[in-house]
C-alpha cells in the first residue's frame, strides 16, 4: 500500500504559488513571446513558412545582383535583425516593425514597378541574360513571391505549451 502525506500548510503554499503564477500574465506572455521569437528566427534561417513550407528559390537575376550568398532574405541581415518580441500583461507580440519597407513585400509577395522611370534597373544582373554585355538589367517590373516568416505554426503551440508547463513545474517546486 502506498501512502502519501502532505501537510495542509504545504498544500496551501503550493496552491498559493500556483495561483500567483497563473495571475502573472506578464511572465506567461514573456515566455510565449520568447518561444515564438526563437521559432520564428529558426524558421527564417531554415527558409520555411510558419506552416513548414519551403520558400520559393531566388531567381537567377536576384542571385546575380546579390551582395551576399547567405540565404534567402538574408542579403544584408537587416530584415532578420529587425525581428523582435514584446510582451506585457496584456499580450505577446513577435514580428518586424510594420514601417520596415520589406515586411509586406516578403510576407505576402508583390509586384514592383518603377514610379518615375520606364524601367527598373537591377545592377549587376545583366550577366545572366545570354549574349548581353552590359552589367545592368532593365525590366518593367519584378514579381516577388511570398516568403512568409511571421506567424504561428503547428509546432509553435506545442512548444509554447511545453515551455509554460516547465515554468509552472518550476514555480511549484
Amino acid at each position: 500500500m502506498l501512502k502519501i502525506k502532505w501537510s495542509q500548510d504545504e498544500i496551501a503554499l503550493m496552491l498559493r504559488r500556483l495561483k500567483m503564477s497563473l495571475e502573472d500574465r506578464a511572465a506567461v506572455h514573456r515566455i510565449m513571446g520568447e518561444v515564438l521569437l526563437r521559432n520564428t528566427q529558426r524558421r527564417f534561417r531554415r527558409e520555411v513558412s510558419p506552416e513548414g513550407k519551403r520558400w520559393p528559390r531566388l531567381s537567377p537575376v536576384t542571385l546575380a545582383a546579390r551582395r551576399s550568398k547567405r540565404g534567402i532574405l538574408r542579403d544584408s541581415g537587416e530584415l532578420f535583425g529587425s525581428i523582435h518580441m514584446q510582451a506585457d500583461a496584456r499580450q505577446a507580440e513577435v514580428g518586424t516593425p510594420l514601417k520596415h519597407p520589406k515586411v509586406l513585400v516578403h510576407q505576402y509577395g508583390a509586384t514592383i514597378r518603377p514610379k518615375r522611370a520606364k524601367a527598373l534597373r537591377i545592377s549587376g544582373a545583366g550577366s545572366v541574360v545570354p549574349g548581353r554585355s552590359h552589367s545592368d538589367l532593365f525590366v518593367k517590373g519584378v514579381k516577388v513571391p511570398p516568403r512568409p516568416y511571421i506567424g504561428i505554426g503547428r509546432e509553435d503551440a506545442a512548444d509554447v505549451l511545453e515551455a509554460l508547463e516547465g515554468w509552472l513545474q518550476h514555480r511549484l517546486k
